[in-house]
């Protein structure tokens, strides 16, 4: 009997941890990792994270232009993560359209950036449904793994546009 019992606490112990580490802002990793995405995503920038003033926290990288020919070559991408000094509380890929012709091409490799970001974040791809937020371009929110993933269309000028995904741990 004390070998079941001993069995049952260390099955219980184990569950424990893995939803405890699952339950961890982006599955535990540091903001620097986080900030290192943007090389593997081939987005140049200050990989490091570090007091921006007022308690916040944060790299950036620069605009990398999305190479789609004409007109959607004025298209670019920026990534940030954000948080505290502790701990990073958001990832945000960007998009700046630039052109609003053709605009099909820019999407798709935006929606490509978007489905390795969460790959590499959470172990997860990019869901049908946010694919075709993402096309439309529509707004939206989903549930993902303890995080909230959003997608907001943002107006600049006229029918050009700029979309904004952003990933953070729920109830943040």
């Amino acid at each position: 009997m004390n070998k079941v019992f001993q069995g049952s606490l260390a099955a219980g112990l184990l569950l424990f941890v893995a939803s405890s580490s699952a339950a961890e802002p982006f599955h535990g990793k540091t903001a620097q990792v986080l900030c290192g995405y943007m090389e593997d995503l081939g987005i140049p920038g200050t990989m490091a994270y570090r007091d921006q003033g007022k308690g916040i926290w944060s790299c950036d990288s620069a605009r990398k232009k999305l190479p789609q020919g004409e007109p959607a070559a004025a298209s670019d991408l920026q990534y940030r993560v954000i948080g505290n000094e502790h701990q990073a509380r958001k990832q945000v890929l960007e998009l700046r359209m630039r052109s609003y012709r053709q605009p099909q091409g820019v999407l798709k490799v935006f929606s490509r950036y978007v489905d390795v970001l969460l790959q590499k974040t959470l172990g997860t791809g990019l869901s049908d449904d946010m694919y075709q937020a993402i096309m439309a371009p529509r707004e939206g929110e989903w549930q993902l793994d303890g995080h909230v993933a959003t997608l907001r269309k943002l107006r600049s000028k006229g029918s050009v546009y700029d979309l904004k995904f952003t990933l953070a741990p729920a109830g943040s």
